[in-house]
Order: structure tokens, then C-alpha cells, then sequence
């Protein structure tokens, strides 16, 4: 377990602003945000390499906050890997065993070099790897002593996409075998969604919003979550009333610009519009729909990311819907093609 409690950190000008989380025994959460938002100085100040100021460390049940480097039990892997050039693949793995009776060592090495497909290098230097191979030797060196807990300091920020899923695939195989309470920074939340069983957001070396990784995705608590997220299209506008309340929520107007949505709200006034891209029907007629909302404009951008496009339509102000590659190529769609877009007044999310 590794809880934090009103913890209070600072690196040169920089401050993490009485941060509180908490990651239970054996699971596996992932801490979020831009770059200068405090998530190395996160680990560095539970690693006990940048001093607490003020708050609580617990570790395992233990008041942690004092505690030197070496005593917390935690394996760190670094951006950098940090990998010993003067040493093989295996002796990297094995340089937190020393001590151990040698045919222990080399059986933990093999066993992790197995899991971790590094077999083939075990005697090369890591100068000679690619980025993947070196991510695999600093994740098996930080897991060979059986730390009880692991710290990953953006570790597939150095790997090209097609390494970056199989690093995944391989790090959710490990912590289920292993069982090592694991606490990840990274700023892509897709690595969030992935591995974690929870997420906390920073900023400014603040907390802004923890939760399971879907619900921060599709319920982000301020505009700054929804653009930071890519939970979809963000509009700054108006919420007036147009019914009754019901269980605190009432039908309403939300206006951004020219473009007037039917809304289900909780309070009155300015507010943000998030509005998700599957949440969005495209067609290329106006349907017979039970959704509140109906816009018709030109298609202005069309990309693709994984199995699906995400296309861009003008209905006087943007907004992202996507599709799947075949219904799209159903539709024969391009830039400057007319279309509809059908929303649900439920589907429209109001921070």
C-alpha cells in the first residue's frame, strides 16, 4: 500500500501542493498530466530522493516519511533507464541480488528474462539494444530483489508506438504474476486506460481529480481534465433553463457561439460542454431519432487514430465525432462533404 497524506514536496522552485493518494496492496495506479505538473517529483518524494516538507508517507502501514532511500523497499525504474554500460543485461538484472547464493541470482534472472523476452541478450551490452530491450532490462532489474513496491517514471517515453503496446501487454502480465503495488507516471492517458485500476490527475503539483481511468475519462471534473484527457470537444458557453427539476437535474439550453444544444443540467449559468465523439451520430440524412439534437454542416478534417477517423464538422463551431473506417468508406466522406450529427441531450457532460 502506498498512501499519501497532505504531502508537501519541493525541488528547486517547484512544489507539490499537499498532495493526498492512495494506491491499495497489489493494484496498480497510474498519477497523470502535462509536463511541470509534479509527477516526478511524486516519486522522487515517495522514492525518498527529494525530502518531505510536511504530510505523511505511509508504506505498507508504516509511517515511510523519514525513512531513508533504502529501507522503503521500492524498485524504481527511470525515464533514462540508467542502465550500467559497464555491465551485461544479466548482471544489470542481477545487480540487486547481490549477496544471494548464485544459483538463486541466476534463476531469478532467468525467470525474469523469460517473462520479459530478453533471453537472447542476456550477455550483451546494453549499448548494443534497441529502446525496448533497454525499457526490459531496467523494468527486470527493479523487479529481481521482489520489491513490494514498483515506481515507473514514464517508462515507454522513449519507445516508438508498435514497442509501446507490447511494453504494455508485458507489464500487465507482469503485475499479475508478480503482484507488486505499482505507481506510474506517464502524459498519455491511453497508458492510464490500459493498466490502471486508478488514475489521479495533476496539475501545477496539485491533485484536480482521481477516480477509476473511465470515469475521469468520461466524466472529467474541469475543462483543463477534458482537453488533458482528449474526452472530446470542449465548448465554453451558457446554461439557461427550460423545465423543471428532477432528482437535482433539469432540461436546459446550453449555448456556445451559434449553436444552441438541448441539455440535461445541475446548475445555471457559464459552464463547458464536453461532448464525446462516439456520443455522436454521423449521417449523411437527417435521421428519424429520438435524440434532442440534430446539426448538419461540411466535414473539415478527417484523422485517423487506430481502428477508427475522427472527423471534424462545422455546425458553427467544431465538433469530433467518430466513425469506424468502413461505415466511413460506406459514406464515401471527404473534406467539405455535408452531414449530420445526432446527440442525445443526456450524452452532453457540464463542467
Amino acid at each position: 500500500m502506498i498512501r499519501l497524506d497532505r504531502v508537501v514536496a519541493r525541488t528547486g522552485g517547484f512544489a507539490l501542493a499537499e498532495v493526498t493518494l492512495e494506491v491499495p496492496t497489489g493494484r496498480h495506479a497510474l498519477v497523470i498530466g502535462p509536463t511541470g505538473s509534479g509527477k516526478t517529483t511524486l516519486l522522487d518524494a515517495i522514492a525518498g530522493h527529494t525530502p518531505i516538507r510536511s504530510g505523511t508517507l505511509w508504506l505498507h502501514g508504516i509511517d515511510a516519511t523519514q525513512l531513508p532511500p533504502e529501507r522503503r523497499g521500492i524498485g524504481v525504474v527511470h525515464q533514462q533507464y540508467l542502465l550500467f554500460p559497464h555491465l551485461t543485461v544479466g548482471e544489470n538484472i542481477a545487480y540487486g541480488l547481490r549477496g544471494q547464493l548464485a544459483d538463486a541470482m541466476q534463476a531469478r534472472v532467468a525467470e525474469l528474462a523469460d517473462m520479459l523476452g530478453i533471453t537472447a541478450q542476456l550477455h550483451r551490452s546494453p549499448a548494443g539494444l534497441s529502446g525496448g530491450e533497454q525499457q526490459r532490462t531496467a523494468l527486470a532489474r527493479a523487479l529481481a530483489p521482489r520489491p513490494r513496491i514498483l515506481l515507473l517514471d514514464e517508462p515507454f517515453a522513449a519507445v516508438d508506438p508498435a514497442t509501446r503496446r507490447a511494453l504494455r501487454r508485458e507489464l500487465q502480465v507482469l503485475h499479475a504474476r508478480e503482484g507488486t503495488t505499482t505507481l506510474q507516471v506517464t502524459h498519455d492517458f491511453d497508458d492510464a486506460l490500459h493498466l490502471g485500476d486508478a488514475v489521479t490527475v495533476l496539475a501545477g503539483g496539485r491533485v484536480v481529480q482521481q477516480g477509476p481511468p473511465a470515469e475521469v475519462f468520461r466524466h472529467p471534473n474541469s475543462p483543463f481534465v477534458a482537453h488533458f484527457t482528449g474526452a472530446g470537444s470542449v465548448l465554453a458557453g451558457e446554461v439557461t433553463r427550460t423545465g423543471g427539476a428532477t432528482d437535482g437535474r433539469f432540461p436546459a439550453h446550453f449555448t456556445s457561439g451559434p449553436l444552441v444544444l438541448e441539455v440535461m443540467a445541475d446548475r445555471l449559468g457559464p459552464a463547458h460542454a464536453v461532448i464525446r465523439p462516439e456520443d455522436l451520430l454521423l449521417s449523411d440524412r437527417p435521421l428519424a431519432a429520438s435524440a434532442r439534437n440534430t446539426m448538419h454542416g461540411p466535414i473539415v478534417r478527417i484523422e485517423r487514430s487506430g481502428g477508427v477517423l475522427l472527423i471534424t464538422v462545422d455546425v458553427g463551431v467544431p465538433l469530433t465525432a467518430s466513425l469506424t473506417a468502413a461505415s466511413a468508406d460506406g459514406l464515401a466522406l471527404v473534406p467539405g462533404t455535408p452531414v449530420w450529427l445526432t446527440l442525445k441531450a443526456t450524452a452532453v457532460h457540464l463542467v
